[in-house]
């Protein structure tokens, strides 16, 4: 029971369950079902747990008729070897596996759900590059055998409504750079030096730019209405000093003059033949700006709920803010069935790699990256959000820089760091503790949360008898 309970220790509790309930079971009371999803038609085989087909691979399609059409089947053959238990194995394709998975659920039907890797192993071990339904569904059922995939139910709760909205926004973010990468190809051909110019300064040569942000009001005005250097140098000194004041824009001196200088100077087309890039740039900034409130919208929706979940206590860490720490923690999900935080380093594959054998001393490479994507990268901006905003991880980043870490090893290992800081917070329900003497709760809350939310934490973490500072 010890070496088994070590040979599973990085998958947590699963692989213990699946033994127990092998052992308790019993193989020869097992019939095992391979089922290989589809948008519109499913497909499964029926087998023993060594091995023997019962039922040859048979097709029903993805609605409730077809899922009687696979009962039926199920109940048949269950009867007529007398078998106890109901094992299906589900390989996660797109998302047409989760109306199955909650089907066999509810049918008390004891469901595995496997990972696409896992069955292309099984694949890969018959000796075989084809890829047919029939060779997934052998590959599914020899995984189920083996004691791959997890028997954990669909998600569901908080986390998993939390973890949606936090990969929403992260797609509509990436949207946004997109976007944004757009809009500066067509200033570049409207106005090229809009985006600043490479001048000589006191001998040497730096980049100046008319406005400090061309996201901001001002610059955004002029990339919708007057961006072409002619329209600049017809309005002049008076006219874009009167713009200013009309629009409420703000433009220093130093900024009037800057673009007067390089409106003289542009490289750029005449207006006429640019009419399509403008009609195009001010279609992009409309998307811009609806992306703009789409993300407010969703960051405002993130932290109500993440306020309400456990996971909310990280929030006391400096450097951790709300998209931050709500994308950590529904990354992380549920950590009951986790034992140490090391079982969710591997989860998001930020573990190194280590190659020790013959009692020498072991050898340490890259990460694994044998994990969730998305669990890895939270992890990764993470571990840089600490390096800057955190002192006490900031000192660590620097310690990791003096002996030789790139920046890029250094932000994974703090955010490995913040992970098992996080574990044990949100297990314990324990507030961050730290000797910084300029640190103050109320003053971490107030830059990440809004004030009903600011209550709303106190009353959770800091008021609430269950609630302790580590």
């Amino acid at each position: 029971m010890v070496t088994y309970n070590l040979f599973n220790h990085i998958q947590g509790k699963n692989g213990s369950r699946w033994a127990q309930f092998i052992r308790e079971t019993g193989t020869e009371n097992l019939l095992l079902v391979a089922i290989d999803a589809a948008k519109y038609t499913h497909k499964a085989m029926i087998a023993t747990f060594y091995g023997d087909i019962i039922v040859k691979p048979f097709e029903f399609d993805a609605s409730l008729t077809g899922f009687e059409v696979l009962k039926k089947q199920i109940q048949a053959e269950k009867g007529l070897k007398d078998m106890k238990e109901v094992v299906v194995g589900i390989e996660t394709t797109g998302h047409y596996y989760e109306d199955l998975v909650r089907s066999c659920h509810s049918e008390g039907y004891h469901v595995r759900i496997l990972n696409a890797a896992t069955t292309a192993r099984e694949r890969d071990a018959l000796l075989n590059w084809s890829k047919t339904d029939n060779l997934d569904l052998m590959a599914i059922l020899q995984s189920i055998i083996h004691g791959r995939g997890t028997s954990n139910e669909l998600p569901s709760g908080g986390v998993h409504t939390l973890q949606k909205l936090t990969r929403a926004r992260r797609e509509l973010v990436q949207e946004q750079t997109a976007t944004k990468n757009l809009i500066r190809v067509y200033v570049d051909h409207i106005f090229r030096e809009f985006q600043g110019k490479s001048v000589w300064i006191n001998g040497k040569r730096e980049h100046v730019q008319p406005f400090s942000d061309i996201w901001g009001k001002s610059s955004c005005y002029f990339m919708r209405h007057c961006l072409h250097p002619s329209d600049i140098l017809s309005l002049g000194q008076e006219g874009l000093r009167a713009l200013s004041i009309r629009e409420n824009l703000k433009l220093r001196d130093q900024t009037i003059h800057c673009l007067l200088d390089y409106a003289k100077d542009s490289i750029s087309q005449s207006k006429e033949f640019l009419e399509a890039e403008q009609f195009l740039l001010v279609h992009s900034l409309d998307r811009l700006d609806l992306l703009d409130t789409q993300i407010q919208l969703l960051e405002r929706k993130i932290e109500d709920l993440f306020v309400q979940t456990e996971g909310a206590i990280i929030l006391s860490v400096p450097g951790i803010g709300v998209v931050t720490g709500a994308e950590l923690y529904a990354e992380m999900g549920d950590i009951s069935d986790f034992d140490h935080a090391g079982q969710l380093i591997k989860m998001a594959g930020t573990n190194p790699i280590v190659k020790q054998s013959g009692g020498k001393k072991p050898s340490y490479y890259a990460i694994s990256k044998q994990g969730r994507r998305t669990f890895r990268n939270v992890t990764y901006q993470v571990g840089r959000s600490l390096s800057k905003n955190n002192p006490e991880m900031k000192q660590k980043y620097m310690a990791l820089k003096d002996r030789g870490k790139l920046p890029g090893q250094a932000f994974i290992a703090l955010g490995n760091r913040m992970i098992r800081l996080a574990f044990s917070m949100i297990k314990h329900q324990t507030l961050y503790h730290t000797e910084e003497p300029d640190y103050v709760l109320y003053d971490q809350l107030y830059k990440k949360l809004h004030r009903a939310n600011i209550h709303r934490f106190y009353e959770k973490f800091v008021l609430s008898t269950s609630s302790q500072i580590a």
